[in-house]
């Protein structure tokens, strides 16, 4: 039983916020810890990406603030989930969650939406409530030449443009090769938020937060969550709060949205390893320097974790889906109607099987077809018996931890 379930505390692996954040570090002039993969990823960019992004996300410090675009679609998300979401969000929806987190007084985003008033009169207005945060923002006072200006003066007058915009700049952001860091970056994330459920199934809230050293403080005794700024919110008020394991979180961004019930649905990215996305450059410069006759075979096939692959079936669910893209190619929102569970469930599963190298995806027509990688259930007696009965190495065993009573 875990001692922290008066909280709702759940674990996602997801590039809903990721994504934002490494176009945060890819934008940004200040050295960071992810400085080899940034040099990498500016490389394969498109020419004139960073003009175009500039007309959405002006300063690096948008790139957070658009990842609030999608805070009505709860849980974890795929990259194309959150490309399809942005694409069919209503405009009106669109412009109040960006704008609320600009202006944190719903007043003010309203008379912005309503055209009640104009942002000239918003920004020069010196007694807005949180004004002191517009700075951040390039948005001090309203100015003709300011490009943070033009970018919420389109947000604004031509709301459908600028989520046209905004879309197309994450797409090709993910398929100039974001796509591919995520996917090598995905496997060990997983691992992380599977030893984070372990702790949570052994620790109350209150010592899972400090070990975690999340940016917000679980009080167990007044049953509340505090913030290091900003007031405090009760455990009862929290529909679901989501720990996610992050590559590129340094900052410690975290997002804290109300539901249209004015409960709160909180998400906590959490890096804990700054440097895992300078990994792949490494990764990438071992594979190149192996002789050529053994590029594509052994330097570029995935090497199998037994444990995780017996991880991802273990769960009967998961199983079941192994079972069904076993013998027919299948669509995530099939595999839902098939199984009669919600989306968001069939997604969680999805890449728990993915990570674990089970799932092999083909476009098809406006949708993805998932099949079992034969290759991988073919190679998993092989893999075990390494792995388990080699005699070097470290044990993992790591994320075994004996369980407490509560």
């Amino acid at each position: 039983m875990s001692r922290s379930g008066h909280l709702p505390i759940e674990f996602a692996v997801t590039p809903r916020f990721d994504v934002f954040y490494a176009l945060y570090s890819l934008t940004s002039s200040a050295p960071t810890q992810v400085d080899p993969w940034k040099s990498k990823a500016l490389a394969r960019l498109p020419r004139d990406f960073e003009r175009v992004a500039k007309r959405v996300a002006p300063l690096p410090i948008f790139w957070p603030l658009l990842a609030d675009s999608i805070q009505s679609v709860p849980g974890e998300m795929s990259f194309e989930e959150v490309l399809s979401s942005i694409r069919e969000m209503p405009v009106e929806v669109l412009k109040r969650n960006i704008l609320s987190g600009i202006f944190h007084d719903p007043t003010t985003v309203d008379a912005l939406v309503t055209r009640e008033r104009s942002l000239k009169q918003v920004l020069n207005d010196h007694e807005l409530p949180g004004a002191e945060l517009l700075g951040h923002f390039g948005l001090r006072s309203h100015s003709q030449s300011s490009s943070s200006a033009s970018a919420i003066a389109m947000l604004l007058s031509k709301p459908k443009a600028f989520r046209d915009e905004l879309a197309l700049v994450l797409q090709r952001f993910w398929q100039s090769g974001f796509r591919q860091d995520w996917t090598a970056l995905e496997t060990d994330l997983r691992a992380e938020s599977f030893r984070m459920r372990d702790l949570r199934d052994e620790r109350s809230a209150g010592d899972l937060g400090r070990e975690l050293n999340l940016p917000v403080a679980f009080d167990d005794d007044a049953r509340e969550i505090r913030p290091k700024t900003g007031l405090s919110i009760g455990y009862d008020r929290v529909d679901r709060c989501y720990v996610i394991p992050s590559a590129f979180n340094a900052r410690r961004w975290w997002a804290k949205y109300e539901t249209k019930a004015q409960r709160i649905t909180l998400y906590l990215p959490i890096t804990t390893e700054p440097g895992a996305p300078n990994r792949i450059v490494e990764d990438d410069r071992k594979a190149s320097d192996l002789p050529r006759h053994h590029r594509g075979t052994e330097a570029e096939r995935p090497a199998i974790n037994a444990e995780s692959v017996f991880r991802a079936l273990g769960d009967t669910t998961r199983y079941a889906i192994a079972s069904i893209l076993a013998r027919t190619p299948t669509t995530s929102a099939d595999l839902a109607r098939s199984l009669k569970v919600s989306k968001p469930t069939i997604t969680h599963h999805v890449h728990a099987l993915r990570s674990a190298g089970l799932i092999s995806e083909t476009p098809s027509g406006g949708s993805t077809k998932l099949t079992l990688s034969r290759d991988t259930v073919a190679a998993l007696s092989g893999a075990a018996v390494e792995q388990l009965f080699s005699s070097t190495g470290d044990l993992p065993l790591d994320t075994t931890r004996k369980r407490r009573n509560p």
